[in-house]
């Protein structure tokens, strides 16, 4: 923000607070930082666009948090989830590295159970509103102009938490920005995802047309003008769009889709609209075609696209393919994780599946796991600020590991930790102790 645009907001945007510690983004980073930072005593407001927190946990269909760890916030949220009855943990040798697996969380109850934890906390939180720009002075970061049904208001903090995912505080703060593959600016797929209702299960195993039939019948639909691939789309391919050919199956709840640009706003809400309106054609389609869909319907469209990539921060430390496959350890190590190198991209990068040696060969030696050092957090030219979840500093291939939800938990635990240590002592986030932090986020 420029000194005018500063003045600009002092004068005519009223301040809706000042707060030891802000959180932009309640996704499970944001949960995270407001937990921590709220049980460390710092006075602390989350932000959140949505009208509910969990992200990617609680607004798509992904519920299963991967296994690697999550730290203690996550450890609460699954035992609390789990008090209700809608946890579940499972560990497949085939398929899952850390011994202790995967746990899946309902993700309507882990929205009230996640804010149960936040007020408990002491955090306020504020939905419906868009952290829109960043407040600098002399290069530190000292609040965010947010916006809202009310119109614009500034909040005021010691210490701002990016953890939107995508970096927009960050960005519009002036830090330096990473984004794709160095090469070719590529970046990985995302699903747009949406669930079917009204289904005769029974009927449609009984009556499945054989798949000859299938294809014969998807082809005419895309001749005559009934059925069209979404823009874009990996998988399944665009050719035979729905059927997923591989694995003989219909893809009718999700479709994986290359080169879009969650930092674009406008990329984004085109291909909503363009995949919103294919989905009620698939309907039509399924209605007119398959055996036991004849009153089959949209249950759900998510609220928004799974996302694995956009903008992340360069920072004072950049985490590796080299960190992660070799288990590296740091003073400052602030979270641990051990996932696998799991990209879902385009040609000449990697996609799945991918079997269990292939996961084994791209993770930590087994029974290892990797830190990320509390510098991954700090963006290089810009002070008061901390960045929490997939947009920290990584390359693309730690990225691939560090991106899965429960990661993402154990950031924004770190940096909400990190800046309620900063706001009680009077001092900058990158002037913490990362070894002190450590000791107090690493428990086990």
């Amino acid at each position: 923000m420029t000194p005018q645009a500063h003045q600009r907001y002092e004068k005519d945007v009223p301040v809706l607070g000042s707060y030891d510690v802000l959180v932009c983004g309640a996704g499970p980073a944001g949960i995270g930082a407001a937990v921590a930072a709220g049980r460390a005593g710092a006075r602390t407001l989350l932000v959140e666009r949505m009208n509910c927190v969990g992200g990617m946990g609680t607004c798509t269909r992904v519920n299963t948090w991967c296994d690697t760890q999550g730290g203690a916030v996550l450890d609460d949220l699954e035992a609390r989830v789990g008090d209700l009855d809608k946890a579940r943990r499972r560990f497949n040798p085939q398929g899952h590295i850390y011994k202790k697996g995967r746990v899946t969380l309902h993700g309507e109850t882990v929205k009230a159970v996640a804010l149960r934890m936040i007020r408990e906390a002491g955090a306020d939180v504020l939905f419906g509103t868009t952290a829109a720009e960043a407040l600098v002075e002399d290069g530190c970061v000292q609040g965010v102009c947010l916006a809202n049904k009310g119109g614009l208001a500034l909040a005021r903090a010691k210490a701002v938490v990016d953890a939107t995912a995508d970096a927009d505080v960050a960005t519009s703060a002036g830090a330096e920005i990473l984004k794709g593959d160095p090469d070719d600016g590529r970046v990985m797929h995302v699903n747009f995802m949406f669930s079917i209702g009204g289904i005769d299960r029974e009927k449609a195993e009984r009556e499945a047309l054989p798949e000859e039939e299938l294809i014969r019948r998807i082809q005419k639909a895309h001749r005559d003008g009934r059925l069209h691939a979404p823009p874009g789309v990996f998988r399944p391919k665009p050719e035979l769009f729905p059927y997923h050919a591989p694995e003989k199956k219909l893809a009718l709840g999700s479709w994986e889709i290359e080169k879009v640009d969650c930092s674009d706003p406008l990329a984004v809400s085109d291909l909503l609209v363009e995949c919103q309106l294919i989905a009620l054609k698939l309907i039509e389609f399924c209605r007119a075609e398959l055996p036991g869909h004849e009153r089959c319907e949209i249950h759900r469209f998510w609220d928004v696209l799974g996302t694995r990539e956009s903008r992340r921060i360069a920072g004072r430390y950049l985490l590796t393919r080299e960190d992660v496959l070799a288990g590296r350890k740091f003073d400052d190590g602030i979270t641990q994780a051990c996932f696998f190198i799991d990209f879902h991209d385009s040609p000449p990068g990697r996609t799945i599946p991918y079997d269990i040696e292939f996961k084994r060969q791209n993770t930590p030696p087994e029974g290892d796991w990797y830190e990320v050092p509390y510098r991954c957090l700090l963006p290089k030219q810009v002070t008061g600020l901390l960045a929490a979840g997939r947009c920290i500093s990584v390359s693309r291939d730690a990225l691939a590991s560090l991106r899965v939800m429960p990661s993402c938990m154990y950031l924004g635990q770190a940096a909400g930790t990190a800046a309620a240590m900063a706001a009680a002592a009077g001092i900058l986030p990158h002037e913490v102790d990362g070894t002190e932090l450590k000791k107090r986020v690493i428990t086990d």
